[in-house]
């Protein structure tokens, strides 16, 4: 508001009184709403400047980063694959080795060793075998984990006899619980379908798994496989497999890692329980596979259930009726399916150790077996020769398997060849994808080799020995050594089970009861001098001896005590080995039937001469340590009736013979 007031200065009188309205008013510039849109669009230009600037420099940088961060666990990825396949190839090459020469071992004619020497041998060679085997079996595991991480792990389906599959994974784990002290029991549902189609061999892996880890976490009592069928339509069923055992349980806290590769529960409790902790997670991998569902139901300390359900076709609805286990064991010393001896094989292999393991493993099938080391050289020996087959090395320097397959191809589209590998990583498709006829895995299996050969022999060159054998095989104890099943403290059955048929295990009992007072006085010896390396040795021998004729009870005292010679306990051994000793020097009566055939009363009288002629070339042979000829000897006279001194001097030569003490048998003979 503007007051204006005029007052004459003379009079004082106001001449002019008057108001005015100001009104003022604003610019645009100056109007609120425009300063706030003003300052939005400063934050908004503000806001898009720094994006820009974020997103060309940070997020820009974050977002490559990223990128090569993918990119390069991409890499190790594919790096670990390739890795875990060469290591396959690499380690799986000297365990083929180490396993094909310790079956030759096994296999060797003992006609012309020393008895108790054959039977550590022998014990050694089974040693090597399981521990083979275990050390196959975690690169297995490290292989197939690699397969389902790359994504290349497929179903391999195949029609299949469902009474040949349980009995194949029954038989591989009787033997471990039987060495455990652990019952196993099984139930098959008489109702399922004797032929399916499917991946055997996954359920097969799975149910092993199972099985595998009841046996290593199972101390006391056992555990029990149960096959069942659920449901059945026209063409398919719905299969129930069960694992159920009393071992020591899941914490509720540790369910969840049950599942989880490379991870071991427990860790303190089982730190001597092998493994890689791969089993369970592969397990559930190749259940997801198959379509199927793996569960858990546990009870800490009181042991766990675990439940496989799969669905499979039927091929064949008729039922198998009751399960009948038998075991594949092969009745006495080893015999080669068939002879051939005009059928040439081609072996080609750059390791020469690979190539002895081959031709001795068919040694006694009597095919002439050519070798190679390279695929130019194969190559070579194809063109001026005539072969059956070739078995060639996938992964050789130079020209590999396949670019020397490419070659034979050109010439010889017909010829079977079979790839040689290390590498299991690659299934059957991809080799026949390639040209061969399949694969064979390094190690070499010979039921499968012997199989794969046989497939391809033209007939009139075979001559089959399978027949002749199983014709010859002994199916029940003599009656001469029925009393056997009377022995206090060995189970006949098991020990039948164990040797690996009743011929063995007769010719294991013998032997078991000649070497009973050598051995006894080795870890004696070895006891009382303090030395606990020798000592763990023996027990650890005498262990499987035990186990082999079926004294499971002296067997597991004796894995008692070399674990607690590995672990230095003296407190405990010095406890121990008295009773233990006791107990099984007392098998020297329990078994003296065993040993009564070599002073029957029914022998010939020796003469004179013949004696005379006897002990001295055994003065002769003996300095010498010929060992052929002092076994010889000393057999052709415990073919006859001995004078006593004559017994004495003999039996005693038998006894330092077994342990090779040759110097205590060159005083022995020169005392006579």
């Amino acid at each position: 508001m503007l007051h204006i007031e005029i007052i004459d200065d003379a009079t004082g009188a106001v001449v002019q009184d008057d108001t005015f309205s100001i009104i003022k008013k604003p610019k645009l510039s100056e109007l609120i709403l425009v300063k706030v849109l003003f300052v939005g669009m400063l934050v908004i230009i503000a806001g898009f400047v720094v994006w820009r600037v974020m997103s060309g420099t940070v997020i820009k940088k974050q977002y490559e980063d990223i990128k090569i961060a993918k990119e390069e666990a991409e890499r190790a990825s594919t790096a670990k694959t390739r890795f875990l396949a060469n290591i396959s190839h690499e380690i799986r090459t000297p365990i083929n080795t180490i396993m094909g020469m310790n079956e030759m071992v096994m296999r060797e004619d003992a006609k012309d060793v020393p008895k108790g020497y054959f039977m550590s041998v022998i014990n050694y060679s089974l040693d090597i075998r399981n521990a083979s085997e275990a050390l196959l079996s975690l690169i297995n595991d490290l292989l197939d984990m690699s397969k389902i991480e790359s994504g290349k792990m497929n179903l391999v389906e195949q029609e299949y006899n469902t009474e040949e599959l349980l009995r194949s994974i029954v038989s591989m784990i009787r033997v471990r619980s039987s060495q455990k002290g652990l019952f196993f029991d099984v139930d098959v549902d008489e109702s399922i379908p004797v032929r399916m189609y499917g991946d055997c061999g996954k359920i097969k892996q799975i149910t092993l798994n199972l099985l595998t880890n009841a046996v290593k976490y199972t101390q006391k009592g056992g555990f029990s496989l149960r096959v069942f069928m659920e449901e059945k339509t026209n063409d398919t069923c719905r299969i129930r497999i069960s694992v159920k055992d009393t071992g020591m349980g899941i914490k509720e806290e540790d369910r969840d890692k049950l599942f989880t590769a490379y991870q071991r529960l427990d860790e303190v409790k089982n730190s001597d329980i092998q493994g890689t902790g791969l089993g369970l997670d592969i397990s559930m991998k190749f259940a997801q596979i198959l379509g199927g569902t793996l569960t858990c139901e546990s009870k800490y300390g009181e042991g766990s259930e675990f439940v496989l359900t799969i669905t499979q076709k039927i091929v064949d609805r008729k039922a198998i009726g009751a399960f009948i286990e038998r075991q594949d064991h092969n009745a006495g010393p080893y015999k080669p399916r068939f002879i051939a001896p005009e059928a040439d094989i081609l072996v080609v292999d750059d390791n020469p150790m690979n190539l002895e393991v081959i031709k001795g493993l068919l040694k006694s099938t009597k095919m002439f077996i050519t070798t190679a080391m390279s695929g130019p050289e194969c190559l070579e020996k194809i063109r001026y020769g005539r072969f059956n087959m070739v078995f060639l090395d996938h992964m050789m320097p130079g020209m590999d398997g396949i670019e020397t397959l490419e070659r034979i191809r050109e010439d010889y589209p017909d010829l079977p060849v079979y790839a040689l590998t290390a590498n299991s990583t690659a299934g059957e498709d991809y080799y026949i994808s390639k040209g061969f006829n399949g694969y064979l895995t390094k190690p070499i299996d010979t039921v499968i080799l012997e199989r794969i050969i046989l497939k391809h022999l033209p007939s009139g060159i075979v001559q089959v020995t399978e027949s002749e054998a199983d014709d010859e095989e002994i199916t029940e104890i003599p009656e001469d050594f029925l009393w056997v099943k009377e022995v206090e403290g060995l189970n006949a059955d098991d020990g039948i089970k164990h040797s690996g048929g009743i011929p063995a295990f007769i010719m294991s009992v013998k032997m078991f009861y000649e070497t009973i007072d050598d051995n006894a006085g080795l870890i004696e010896k070895a006891f009382k001098a303090g030395d606990l390396r020798m000592f763990t040795i023996k027990v650890h021998s005498l262990k499987t001896s035990a186990r082999i004729v079926g004294a499971t009870g002296l067997s597991k005292r004796a894995e008692e005590l070399e674990n607690a010679g590995n672990r230095e306990d003296k407190d405990y051994i010095n406890k121990t080995v008295p009773g233990f000793l006791a107990e099984y020097r007392a098998f020297k009566e329990k078994l003296k039937k065993a040993g009564e055939e070599n002073g029957a009363d029914d022998k010939p009288l020796i003469d004179d001469d013949m004696l005379r002629d006897g002990l001295d070339t055994l003065k002769v042979v003996i300095p010498q340590m010929d060992a052929g000829s002092v076994e010889m000897i000393l057999n052709q006279l415990s073919e006859y009736k001995l004078p006593d001194d004559a017994a004495g001097v003999i039996a005693e030569l038998n006894k330092l013979f077994r342990i090779l003490d040759w110097d205590r048998m060159e005083e022995v003979i020169k005392a006579n």
